[in-house]
C-alpha cells in the first residue's frame, strides 16, 4: 500500500463517500489508475474523472445505470447529458454482469485493450483480501479509539505489521504464507520472557 486515507464515521454514506472518493483523487499521483467500486459511483464523479487529463481511473458502475452504446466501445451513460465514456461490459464465469467505465486509452502505446482492463479490475480483489487479513489476524476489525489520528495511528500500524510479515524469513517447514509466518511468529513470542528477548533471539539467531 502507497496511501491510507482514515476517518471517523461509516464510509459509505453519501455525504462521506463523497468526501473520500474526493480525498483519493486528489491523492492520487499523476500518470496512476485510481481504481474506485460502485459504492463511489455518481455520475458528477465520473464527468469530474473524465476532465482528468494525467490521472486515469477505473470504476465499476451499477447495473441500473443507463448505458446507451455509440461506437468503438463508446457509451453514453446515463439518461440525460451527453456523458460520453468507454465501458466495457462482461460476465464472469458465474454468469455476474459487469460494467467498469474506465478513461484509459484503448490504442496506441500506452493503450489497454478491454481484456487488460478486466485484468486490472481482478486485481483489486488482492485490496479486498488486505484488508480481510488486517482484520482478521492482525485485529483491525477492532477500533481502540474513535479519535481520527488514534484510528490513523492503528491503521498504519497494522500495515507497517503486514509488511514486516512481508519481509520475515522463516523456515520451508512453517510455510510460505503470511498467516503462517505470523503463527510462527506469535509462537516464538510467546516462548519468551519478554518482547526483548525474543526480538534479540529473533534478529540474532543467524
Amino acid at each position: 500500500p502507497e496511501l491510507a486515507l482514515t476517518g471517523t464515521g461509516s464510509c459509505y454514506s453519501c455525504r462521506r463517500s463523497s468526501k473520500y472518493g474526493e480525498e483519493t483523487l486528489d491523492a492520487t499521483p499523476v500518470n496512476r489508475v485510481l481504481m474506485m467500486d460502485r459504492g463511489f459511483c455518481k455520475l458528477e464523479r465520473i464527468e469530474q474523472l473524465l476532465g482528468e487529463e494525467e490521472r486515469y481511473f477505473l470504476m465499476r458502475l451499477n447495473l441500473n445505470t443507463t448505458l446507451e452504446s455509440r461506437e468503438n466501445g463508446i457509451y453514453q451513460i446515463g439518461k440525460q447529458g451527453e456523458l460520453l465514456a468507454r465501458v466495457i461490459v462482461f460476465r464472469d464465469e458465474k454468469g455476474k454482469e459487469y460494467r467498469l467505465v474506465t478513461n484509459l486509452p484503448s490504442s496506441g502505446e500506452s493503450g489497454f485493450t478491454d481484456e487488460e482492463v478486466k485484468e486490472l479490475y481482478r486485481q483489486r480483489w488482492q485490496i479486498e483480501l488486505l484488508w480481510k487479513f488486517l482484520k482478521m489476524h492482525l485485529k483491525l476489525d477492532r477500533i481502540i479509539t474513535k479519535n481520527t489520528n488514534g484510528i490513523t495511528l492503528q491503521v498504519y500500524a497494522s500495515l507497517i505489521a503486514y509488511l514486516l510479515l512481508q519481509l520475515l524469513e522463516v523456515a520451508s517447514f512453517v510455510g510460505g504464507k503470511t498467516l503462517d509466518k505470523l503463527r510462527c511468529l506469535l509462537s516464538f513470542m510467546k516462548s519468551e520472557k519478554s518482547f526483548v528477548h525474543w526480538f534479540d533471539k529473533l534478529a540474532f539467531s543467524n
